[in-house]
């Protein structure tokens, strides 16, 4: 007994910081960073860089560098001399391999391929129908990528996971907003960026906003409250200490390269800037301490793009670590072995086609006056979005309880939307974006375009209390998948 009350004890001193011992040092704290070695660095160089999309970043070609940092810049070895562009490097859990985009000739499709860390052994993990790009490790022998399908108007991107081999790609994410991959966070989970998801006819900002998901799809929340979304989100990368680094752009139509440096802090629900609003950076990764590498453009938008070392607790430009005038040098990574994620275990059931969702108020909103809508909510109804990604189809109508709560069972894998009715059938609120359930997927939802900043009341809803069966809308009433 007196052993775990002393062990008890430890664990609670643990958890408030007090055991005695070698002080942790954190990104927030004043202490000066450690400032040894520096490990090499692997990163894009390229004539002319745009924005324009994925597959278009580099319309003169492009390579993957690695430089010994301290070294002469004439060092630089080519890694990927037989392509036509290579971007998008991603350094394996132990350094000893690295991802990779690449296009092996101008106009052919972009794939995935990997590589020892000295540049030897490439090999082409996918085959893919589109553009892939964007790619990063999982656990357990898995990647994770983005798949640009489609021309112009047309063109929609989506993220995809498979093998470390390239086998068994399918998507996780469904519907319009061009999802692309950002990084991969420590607690498993994936960070992806998305365009405003708005029903067909609307119009879009073009701004993007993060979202999380789980490597099987499952659970997308948004990443953190955003209640000023004009602005342009990308380049994300996640800190020692769970902050998340990325570019802000705020000007989301324009065409150019790069923008801020900014942060989200662990608890934080907004976002804060770290540069001034005339710089121009492009990426940014952690190098050791208070020190990041960064890619940064001396001359605005329009200029090239050099990498630096920068210290993020004092804001400044240390000093630069590789610039060559005709070309912009970007997305550098350190060559060097980090933890792996933690492996999230799924909780879905491929050989159903449905799933489940639960709202708690369908009368919480953040879009109505004090965030809640008027009127009585009699029945919602479930509106799918089909392949071509323009033409809609009602699934049918659920009801909805006094204390503005239902319980549903969809189709598995189908964007779609809800409308909350009134008892005599007209609109009174309709969701903007789309969602999905995977299959078997429980998706819980406080309420309509509610405020993420809000926790939900603990109460048990009355759909719950009705029947623990939900009400099927667009699948078959039994509890048996169609397919089973």
């Amino acid at each position: 007994m007196r052993f775990f009350r002393t062990l008890n004890l430890i664990v609670v001193l643990i958890c408030l910081g007090l055991v005695v011992g070698t002080p942790k040092t954190t990104l927030t704290e004043s202490q000066p960073a450690a400032k040894g070695p520096l490990p090499p660095i692997i990163f894009v160089e390229a004539p002319t860089v745009s924005s324009t999309g994925l597959a278009e970043r580099f319309p003169q070609g492009s390579r993957l560098a690695r430089l010994a940092l301290g070294s002469p810049s004439s060092s630089a070895s080519d890694l990927t001399p037989g392509f036509f562009a290579a971007a998008d490097p991603r350094v394996s859990f132990d350094a000893s391999h690295v991802l990779f985009a690449g296009q092996k000739t101008r106009g052919s499709r972009w794939q995935i391929w990997e590589m020892n860390a000295d540049g030897s052994g490439q090999r082409q993990l996918t085959h893919c129908p589109a553009d892939c790009g964007q790619p990063a490790y999982l656990p357990q022998s898995q990647i994770v990528f983005t798949m640009v399908a489609g021309k112009g108007s047309q063109q929609n991107s989506a993220v995809y996971v498979s093998q470390e081999d390239g086998s068994g790609a399918h998507a996780i994410t469904f519907g319009p907003g061009d999802y692309e991959v950002e990084t991969v966070l420590g607690s498993g989970r994936i960070l992806v960026s998305a365009k405003t998801t708005l029903v067909p006819g609307s119009q879009g900002s073009g701004s993007r906003m993060f979202y999380t998901l789980q490597p099987d799809g499952s659970g997308l929340t948004p990443f953190r409250w955003n209640s000023r979304p004009n602005a342009v989100r990308s380049a994300a990368v996640e800190l020692s200490d769970g902050t998340v680094l990325f570019v802000k752009r705020a000007a989301p139509e324009a065409r150019a390269m790069g923008g801020q440096l900014a942060w989200i802090r662990p608890g934080a629900l907004h976002n804060s800037v770290l540069t001034a609003g005339g710089s121009v950076y492009a990426s940014a990764q952690p190098l050791d301490g208070d020190r990041l590498i960064v890619s940064k453009s001396d001359a605005g938008p329009a200029g090239t793009f050099g990498l630096y070392v920068f210290n993020f607790a004092t804001k400044t430009v240390e000093k630069t670590v590789y610039r060559n005038p005709k070309f912009s040098s970007i997305d550098a990574v350190p060559l060097e072995p980090r933890p792996a994620p933690l492996y999230y275990w799924t909780i879905l059931h491929p050989d159903r086609d449905y799933g489940r969702i639960v709202c708690l108020n369908s009368y919480l909103s953040a879009d109505a006056p004090r965030g809640r809508l008027a009127g009585h909510i009699a029945q919602v109804r479930v509106i799918a979005l089909q392949p071509d990604h323009h033409t809609e189809r009602i699934l049918g109508d659920a009801p909805v309880e006094s204390d503005g709560s239902f319980y549903i069972k969809v189709p598995a894998d189908y964007p779609i939307r809800f409308e909350l009715l009134s008892t005599k059938g007209s609109v009174i609120h309709a969701q903007k974006s789309w969602i999905w359930a995977r299959t078997g997927e429980d998706v819980p939802c406080l309420g309509c375009h509610e405020s993420k900043a809000l926790a939900p009341t603990d109460h048990w809803p009355l759909a719950l209390k009705r029947s623990d069966t939900p009400t099927p809308v667009g699948v078959p009433s039994n509890q048996q998948s169609a397919k089973q």
